[in-house]
């Protein structure tokens, strides 16, 4: 029994109330995090709007309406993700409901942390990979209701499954259940379907089983593997097929999602640096682990964390280092804290190089994160008053007061962010809501798109911000000839359609 429980510490006789308390506890951590660092959706902050944010719930809000992604939005995100959204405003209206659909991919994702330490590690050490967890959350949460953090749970449910397979049914690369390598595809399909960079962690797991395969010469497992995958994946993409199709939408998702999504991620704005390798330092952490300790852990679980953490670095140098895109690094980041403490227990500070160098790479990850996360923490506890009094929800307020509800439904704006539209409750009545400028540098097709729209079936009103006419002389023109400026404060322009 004594062996048993050191294999899989959830057979110790823990009572089931002990274990639903454990549970409580961990919901109960879940929201208070949110309720402190998710900043965009909190309703501590209720007058604080995120622009990502924003315009992700105004898309889920826009579905329920009966409008649909990419015909009706132009973005390059995923539509499961989107629908994710759908549900949050089903749920409840604007900022309540991207928080309340936050709450149950929070909480799933510290329990799987909890439950895959366990493997391994005891209750105590498990509380100390959840805080590493947590803390980095504060910054990597970017203020809530991002991609990244619904995809998460998603990465680490695979994870958990693959490690329970071979660690505690001590079952080969070679020996995995079709249903096993069928929901590996069926997930990595939904990340295709949101943004491929959020399935890296589950691309890592598959290419860890697939090589696996190869190495030994089992080219018909690895076959079988392959078609099981392809069919996972198939049954992921046959929802999303279709719902654009039966709304005849197929060819903009295919285009938005991927043709769109290519060249964004090729198209680097911004230069590789230092800051965005120290992004990356838990990847880096987690890869050096397993290659220099390859020896002292499980074959499988090490190839697995050596191809999670490849294909995560890898995938995330894809387009621009925002915070929010490095949560996909925990799913790497914390099995590598597991592993280490597993490994080292007791654990001797300088027990020998391989440690020294594995610390001083985490405390990189520290270095970086830590400080990240206390200007958030600041902003939680000194600056939360300025979401009560924010001057720009009020002047946008302000400025919706003056749009007519009967005009409500043909509004448009030019470089203002999409807290505008949700803090009026207002749906855009013109696709290329978001990121314009950008967007028509990558599909000139846009520009010409506004312009006949403004020539032929101009909206009533348009919302406009900063730097208009350097951003986008060619609309500028246009909308000078057309419309009159009637009202103007801080958070925008306000501009009426000529009689």
């Amino acid at each position: 029994m004594k062996v048993r429980v050191f294999l899989d510490p959830s057979l110790d006789g823990l009572p089931v109330k002990q274990k639903i308390t454990e549970y409580i506890g961990l919901f109960i951590v879940s929201v208070t995090h949110l309720l402190l660092f998710s900043l965009w959706t909190s309703p501590f902050y209720r007058y604080w709007y995120g622009c990502d944010a924003s315009f992700f719930s105004l898309v889920g809000r826009g579905i329920i309406e009966g409008k649909v992604p990419y015909r009706d939005f132009f973005d390059l995100k995923g539509p499961y993700f989107f629908f994710v959204e759908a549900l949050g405003q089903l749920m409840a209206h604007d900022r309540l409901g991207a928080f309340l659909i936050q709450i149950p991919f929070a909480f799933a994702s510290l329990v799987l942390i909890y439950e895959i330490s366990l493997l391994f590690i005891s209750r105590k050490k498990a509380i100390f990979v959840m805080i590493v967890y947590l803390w980095g959350n504060i910054t990597t949460l970017w203020g809530g209701n991002t991609l990244e953090e619904f995809a998460l749970p998603i990465s680490l449910a695979c994870l958990y499954i693959i490690l329970r397979a071979v660690v505690i049914g001590k079952k080969s690369f070679r020996d995995l259940s079709v249903w096993t390598v069928m929901l590996l595809g069926l997930c990595l399909g939904m990340g295709v379907f949101s943004k491929i960079s959020v399935a890296a962690p589950v691309l890592g797991i598959i290419a860890a089983i697939l090589f696996d395969n190869i190495v030994a010469g089992n080219i018909k497992r690895f076959a079988l593997n392959f078609i099981y995958l392809l069919l996972g994946m198939a049954i992921a993409a046959l929802p999303v097929i279709i719902y654009f199709g039966v709304n005849g939408s197929l060819s903009d998702m295919i285009y938005c999602v991927f043709g769109l999504g290519f060249s964004r991620s090729t198209d680097y704005y911004e230069a590789f640096n230092l800051t965005w390798e120290l992004k990356l330092s838990g990847c880096v952490f987690a890869f050096i682990f397993a290659i220099l300790h390859r020896n002292r852990i499980q074959k499988e679980v090490s190839i697995i964390l050596m191809a999670m953490s490849a294909a995560t670095w890898l995938l995330l140098h894809l387009g621009t280092p925002f915070y929010y895109y490095f949560t996909t690094v925990y799913p790497a980041l914390t099995l590598a804290l597991i592993l280490f403490l597993k490994v080292y227990d007791p654990l001797f500070i300088f027990e020998n190089w391989r440690q020294g160098v594995s610390i001083a790479l985490f405390f990189v990850f520290l270095c970086y994160y830590v400080p990240t996360g206390l200007d958030t923490v600041r902003t939680v506890l000194y600056s939360r008053q300025d979401s009560l009094d924010d001057p720009y929800y009020t002047n946008a307020k302000d400025i919706g007061a003056l749009i007519p509800e009967c005009d409500r439904d043909s509004v448009f704006s030019f470089m203002i962010d999409m807290q505008m539209f949700e803090i009026n409750d207002i749906t855009p009545c013109c696709r290329y809501v978001v990121n314009l400028p950008y967007f028509i540098e990558l599909y000139p097709q846009a520009l010409t798109d506004i312009l006949d729209m403004l020539e032929n079936d101009p909206p009533k009103w348009l919302i406009i911000g900063d730097d208009f006419e350097g951003s986008l002389p060619e609309i500028y023109d246009s909308v000078m000839e057309k419309y009159d400026c009637i009202y103007e404060n801080s958070s925008g322009q306000l501009y009426l359609l000529q009689e």
